[in-house]
């Protein structure tokens, strides 16, 4: 039977769909960067013709880096998006391209509204142990799309700890590897919010001890519990890597984990050492009773609100390079995902409650025989349930 010839026509919506698809990143792009070319002059001339004060240039500059990291970050997200072939996977990437936007915007709010300042670095630092968890079940989910994970860490030598645990024994191998290196990062995304309330409210009521490092200040003990989990956490991450970077080289992982931690690094080592100058003496208050003076805390914060806006952009760069919506680009023969239903994935966050139930689940499977991690322990965890949706999604296409 001969085969048909005749000629296939695009209806012109699907034409149109397919073109914005292909471009919308650059024409958002292209727009965003005219308005700015209108609005800068018109600041600058604001500014200089009300001889502005200092801080309201620091506004201004901090202000320029954030209205051009956005839409660097926007661009990636919406490429993403559009080629939405693996969600479990692009959905937290998605959420860690998000850290920078996050960073930057809520920098430059508490750098404008300094007696709020307390309240958006707590939002901040919470998206940041958020972004530390999905992270590593980024590494998770490509690891059960790919493999028997809990068989292969079976067969696998046991890990052994890294500087300065070696005298350690080494880490479990198979099922309790992975629960141990997932506990790790949950202890971090828990005790945060949790150390971060415990700071707000004693900022309110005035017991804080910001900057004091006795017994009794709150901010010396908060500070050492959230070091102490995050160093947990990115060791967790890091023996992860260890034990199966092989595997995990065609997603190649660490300039993804040097982009994340770098992040993390110079937000908190910088403020930490900007602290350290408010406690010698070298940052001191502005002096005066003028609404717009500064106490030596606020000048602290707002130095490290300005830094922060300034970094961001150049982390927004290398977000968008590292976590390239490239490799997700999905082939001719499987249909083009939808946008809103791929919005919908976003925000869909069952895979973070299915983990949360699980992890306290497995805590207390422990506790009931001893505290010991088995090979009968029972794992079904968030990524479990969306690569069964995602496995279903694909052969269904």
């Amino acid at each position: 039977m001969a085969e048909s010839t005749a000629p296939h026509y695009v209806r012109w919506d699907q034409y149109v769909a397919r073109w914005l698809k292909d471009r919308i990143g650059y024409i958002l792009w292209i727009i965003y960067m005219l308005l700015l070319c209108v609005a800068i002059p018109l600041s600058v001339s604001e500014l200089v013709s009300r001889h502005a004060e200092k801080h309201i240039i620091v506004w201004f500059v901090a202000g320029v880096f954030v209205y051009v990291t956005i839409p660097i970050t926007t661009s990636g997200v919406i490429h993403h998006l559009c080629n939405f072939s693996d969600p479990p996977q692009q959905k937290r990437i998605i959420r860690i391209l998000m850290m920078v936007p996050v960073y930057s915007f809520f920098s430059y709010l508490g750098m404008i509204l300094k007696d709020e300042t307390i309240y958006l670095n707590a939002m901040r630092e919470c998206y940041e142990s958020y972004v530390i968890y999905n992270f590593m079940m980024f590494l998770v989910t490509y690891m059960y799309e790919h493999y028997n994970v809990e068989q292969l860490l079976t067969f696998k030598p046991a890990q052994p700890q890294l500087f300065p645990f070696q005298k350690l024994p080494p880490w479990p191998k198979g099922k309790a590897f992975m629960i141990w290196s997932k506990r790790g990062v949950f202890v971090y995304v828990v005790s945060k919010p949790i150390t971060t309330f415990v700071m707000l409210l004693s900022e309110v009521f005035g017991h804080s001890g910001k900057n004091e490092f006795r017994i009794g200040s709150v901010w010396m003990w908060t500070l050492i519990i959230d070091n102490i989990a995050q160093m947990w956490a990115l060791y967790c991450l890091v023996i992860f890597y260890q034990a199966l970077k092989h595997e995990l080289a065609p997603i190649k992982p660490l300039p993804k984990f040097l982009c994340v931690k770098a992040v993390v690094f110079f937000s908190f080592w910088q403020g930490t050492f900007l602290e350290f100058l408010v406690l010698i003496g070298i940052i001191r208050d502005s002096g005066g009773k003028d609404p717009d003076s500064y106490t030596a805390d606020e000048t602290a914060e707002t130095v490290q609100n300005l830094l922060i806006c300034i970094e961001m952009f150049g982390f927004s760069i290398a977000h968008h390079l590292v976590f390239s919506h490239k490799p997700f680009v999905p082939d001719h023969e499987l249909p083009p995902p939808q946008f809103l239903t791929s919005l919908s994935h976003l925000f869909d966050f069952g895979d973070v409650r299915t983990d949360i139930r699980t992890q306290l689940g497995v805590s207390y499977y422990n506790l009931r025989r001893g505290g010991r991690t088995t090979e009968h322990t029972p794992l079904i965890t968030g990524e479990h349930v969306e690569l069964e949706t995602f496995r279903d999604y694909r052969t269904n296409c």
